[in-house]
């Protein structure tokens, strides 16, 4: 998906995992350990009416993106996160393209599998679309806020 600001205005966003909370429904993303890149952990507690379960990432891969245009030397950015708990397996990638100085493209994939994954595997099939649009619907929602903030608060 496109966003209407720089590669790294909406890196900077989007890898600050508590801000993601706005987007998430029924999730609340604290920080557990900062470094600012490989090493950063957080998890999601997504709950419902008392019940629900914690999905504990830590951060595998950082390669923030640069600003500018590619044909100025914008690089991409990758954040690579490990899924490490108890419910949630697998991992999740985002990676922000600078196209102009001031847009980009967000692209966020996710492999993942529920516990207990010999209960649950036989289901994926039928979950992967209502997966990829509540995924979807979560990046479209972060990618709106960002460009919303006026004037931006995290612009360097």
């Amino acid at each position: 998906m496109s966003a209407r600001r720089s590669a790294p205005v909406v890196w900077r966003h989007l890898t600050d995992w508590p801000w993601q909370t706005g987007s998430i429904p029924l999730t609340r993303v604290f920080s557990t350990r900062r470094t600012g890149g490989v090493g950063d952990s957080f998890t999601g507690r997504t709950a419902l009416l008392g019940v629900g379960f914690d999905d504990p990432m830590d951060v595998v891969r950082w390669e923030p993106p640069t600003a500018g245009a590619p044909e100025d030397g914008g690089l991409p950015g990758t954040a690579v996160l490990a899924k490490r708990g108890s419910v949630v397996l697998g991992s999740a990638a985002l990676r922000v393209d600078p196209l102009t100085a001031g847009s980009c493209r967000v692209v966020w994939g996710e492999d993942v599998e529920i516990a207990p994954v010999a209960l649950t595997r036989p289901l994926a099939p039928l979950l992967r679309v209502p997966a990829w649009v509540g995924l979807r619907s979560v990046v479209v929602d972060m990618v709106r806020r960002v460009e919303a903030q006026t004037p931006e608060p995290l612009e360097p």
